[in-house]
């Protein structure tokens, strides 16, 4: 039986609705003296503003109490709401400096992220019109965000005063290259986001180089060693960005850990009969999914075949725009 410890006085979580087939995301409430903190919003979705503000107001709060808002990472789940939130409470926004220029909306760099995943699904072999329908579905899902302008940076080794003890920030780059965890050594308590879910294995999303030309992260590589790292701590609980509280995290790491690894021997497996684009080994190991998940399978496959790759197991080169991967060494074609 693991001891679960209560939660902290002023600590509650609330659950806010999103249309996303997620389902729910958890948003933390941090009293205090001075007004309320939250760490993540929820999205700009009518039924999730709702869902806040009666949240609020039962623990005798308005919207425009907030003082401080915490985001653990930009996918609009977790950061839609906070445009709004600001600018009705002036709230303080804290987050990782990875996460300002596309919370900020430079336009800019929203267009450069949609064309880096056209040009990674054209790699991947995906078909032009599904490649035109993730795009639409993708601009699509900037109705979820009312754009904020940070106002403060939480990053790697420091701390932030939640019901007047100090949290110290993880950065924890994998399911998004701005992410964070907040962390309570005394309490040994956890605020994992989507790093750590109990139900689902967060998905470690391919993403754009920091800056045009760089080498893009190996998103799946540092999620699991950031997975790793989390394990090490001493934590009886981590609070996640869906669905229940964790109490068992090293298990819960060790099984993540042993998912991947399998997926990835399933990878190889299936390179075993000569190259395929990834396009092809998405068909191969999810023969029905529909464009966006299509390509959800996309960046899941590729973060694999890039951890083959830094072990030597697997090799690629582009051949007529496309990109083939093989098993080391390569099989006759």
């Amino acid at each position: 039986m693991h001891h679960t410890p209560p939660l902290p006085d002023y600590l509650d979580i609330l659950t806010i609705p999103t249309p996303f087939p997620v389902g729910p995301v958890n948003v933390y409430l941090v009293k205090g003296d001075d007004g309320p903190t939250l760490i993540d919003v929820g999205p700009r979705f009518g039924p999730a503003q709702e869902a806040l503000r009666e949240a609020l107001a039962a623990r005798g709060y308005q919207l425009s109490d907030v003082k401080r808002v915490i985001l653990t990472h930009v996918h609009s789940d977790h950061c839609g709401l906070a445009g709004e939130l600001a600018e009705e409470s002036g709230a303080e926004v804290l987050t990782h400096p990875a996460n300002f220029l596309l919370l900020a909306d430079s336009a800019e760099e929203r267009e450069r992220w949609l064309a880096f995943y056209a040009a990674l699904m054209r790699e991947a072999g995906m078909p032009p019109e599904q490649i035109a329908q993730v795009d639409r579905l993708r601009r699509g899902m900037s109705n979820y965000i009312a754009l904020v302008q940070p106002t403060g940076v939480l990053a790697e080794g420091d701390t932030v005063c939640l019901g007047g003890e100090d949290w110290r920030v993880l950065h924890t780059p994998g399911h998004a290259g701005g992410l964070i965890c907040l962390y309570q050594p005394r309490r040994r308590l956890l605020i994992s986001s989507d790093h750590l879910l109990r139900d689902v294995s967060s998905n470690p999303l391919v993403e754009p180089p920091e800056r045009e030309g760089g080498e893009r992260p190996r998103r799946l590589a540092e999620y699991l060693s950031q997975l790793q790292r989390v394990a090490e701590l001493p934590v009886d609980l981590a609070l996640p960005g869906h669905g229940p509280s964790i109490p068992d995290v090293s298990e819960l790491v060790a099984r993540r850990r042993a998912f991947h690894e399998a997926r990835a021997r399933q990878i190889a497996e299936s390179l075993q009969d000569g190259a395929h684009t990834v396009y092809e080994l998405t068909l191969s190991l999810f023969p029905r999914l529909d464009p966006i998940n299509r390509f959800l399978a996309i960046s899941e496959v590729l973060g694999h075949l890039e951890v083959l790759e830094l072990r030597g197991e697997v090799a690629s080169a582009v051949e007529n725009g496309v990109r083939l991967w093989w098993v080391q060494p390569r099989p006759d074609r």
